[in-house]
């Protein structure tokens, strides 16, 4: 059910927003996660402090993603054409004493100003589409997340509300471990 999200780059308008913005680790509950007829829907927004070109190398680098982001096994780039991927990854979301092993196959397309879709092809749903949307400015780059799935094996939805929303969190915060210690790296290496 771990749905593993890229960001894309290349500069954009700088943007204002508030300091109550989660920075880089995120909690379960600053994701939101909702329950309705069998679809869950679920939101985030964070910042990074890094530029969008480095928030990209970071969030399209699927072949090394299973090294930095936790439950996820492996992760690799099936095809590519231009500013459309297709990739594969498999995993094992663990959530208390439950064990939940994941796989999915996803067309992501990457759009110029700033967003990035994803639908899954194949895997461990039955439909699944996100759309994630970044935003450069002083503090470093935004990141907005939006997502619908619908698991292809029944959860109790307080279960799923809760899975998710620990999933994200966890998966979110990995990603921006990895883009701040790059980040540190890339800043070491000039001085």
């Amino acid at each position: 059910m771990r749905v593993i999200t890229i960001l894309l780059a290349l500069c954009v308008p700088a943007v204002a927003w508030g300091d109550d913005l989660p920075t880089g680790k995120l909690s379960d509950d600053d994701v939101a996660v909702e329950y309705r007829d069998g679809t869950y829907f679920s939101s985030l927004s964070l910042r990074v402090v890094a530029q969008p070109a480095q928030v990209l190398e970071v969030l399209t680098d699927f072949e090394h993603m299973a090294d930095f982001v936790p439950n996820l096994i492996a992760s690799r780039v099936v095809s590519r054409s231009g500013n459309v991927y297709r990739i594969h990854q498999q995993g094992n979301a663990v959530f208390g004493p439950f064990s939940f092993p994941f796989e999915s196959e996803r067309r992501i397309e990457w759009f110029p100003e700033g967003r990035l879709v994803a639908q899954a092809l194949s895997g461990s749903t039955k439909y699944m589409r996100s759309e994630l949307r970044y935003q450069g400015g002083a503090g470093g780059t935004r990141i907005d997340y939006r997502m619908e799935v619908i698991p292809d094996r029944w959860i109790p939805s307080g279960m799923g509300v809760n899975l998710m929303r620990h999933e994200l969190a966890e998966q979110f915060s990995a990603l921006a471990r990895e883009i701040a210690r790059r980040q540190n790296l890339r800043q070491h290496t000039q001085h």
